[in-house]
């Protein structure tokens, strides 16, 4: 764990804002370099992702908020913490695609084509922002005794660094994606294919996590457990992701060619 990169008088550098911002700038570099393919300027890409990252912050906050909602009933002055503590893909993905059709239509872009070039560079953010989660601390696995568990500070034992598997994961869905895309796709079907590759990296990772607030120990807590069900509020919300990104590609795959968007 290394929390704090480096500190200077009151000025802290924290690895999770670091790697945040590490991962934003590489997605941009790539959504940059993809822009042209699906007929959009490196620059329209840039200011969309703008827009994206700004939307895409509040929401995936305010989603973390509603999966973690017992804990902030208890703790509300951890509402309003500035340092952004909790954040969740499945907010950012949903409010990051509002902010690039707000962006589409005030531009007169198509919005397929936005979310196509960003879809590749989302998962190499997210990543690079799972290495921030494994600095900091957070997002951590359950116990276990593999050669390559880690101690976390304040959790008893060594759990499994889940944060590098889903790590893994998403970079291995970034290659799919590219391997997909060069079979050649219709507007708005690597974003579908982006989505459920990505569904589907969150719902294995969930089977190693322990939980999301710092506080809970190594074992899933039994708050974000389905009643009923043996899978957790994350991994439903990850099979919706799934299902719409699945159809999605399918639905744009039945399109016509040379239709307008």
């Amino acid at each position: 764990m290394l929390p704090t990169i480096f500190e200077f008088g009151n000025f802290k550098l924290p690895s999770f804002g670091l790697m945040l911002g590490i991962g934003f700038f590489l997605g941009v570099l790539i959504g940059r370099r993809r822009a042209p393919k699906f007929g959009i300027t490196a620059d329209q890409f840039t200011d969309s992702a703008m827009w994206a990252v700004g939307l895409g912050i509040l929401g995936a906050r305010l989603v973390f908020i509603a999966q973690e909602w017992k804990q902030y009933a208890n703790n509300p002055s951890e509402l309003f913490s500035l340092q952004f503590a909790g954040i969740t893909s499945f907010g950012g993905i949903i409010f990051g695609g509002l902010g690039i059709y707000i962006y589409s239509r005030r531009k007169k872009l198509s919005f397929l084509s936005l979310l196509d070039t960003a879809g590749a560079a989302f998962l190499i953010s997210h990543a690079v922002g799972r290495i921030g989660c494994l600095l900091n601390g957070c997002c951590h696995g359950r116990e276990c005794d593999l050669p390559w568990a880690i101690v976390v500070h304040g959790v008893p034992g060594r759990v499994h660094p889940a944060q590098v598997y889903d790590s893994l994961m998403n970079f291995a869905a970034f290659g799919l994606l590219i391997l997909l895309e060069r079979r050649g796709l219709k507007p708005g079907q690597s974003f579908g294919a982006m989505i459920a590759l990505h569904g589907v990296t969150r719902f294995i990772y969930e089977f190693w996590r322990a939980g999301t607030v710092a506080e809970v120990e190594a074992k899933l807590a039994s708050s974000t457990q389905i009643p009923g069900l043996p899978i957790t509020e994350a991994q439903v919300m990850a099979v919706v992701l799934i299902l719409v990104g699945v159809g999605l590609y399918f639905v744009r795959a039945r399109v016509p060619s040379g239709v307008k968007e």
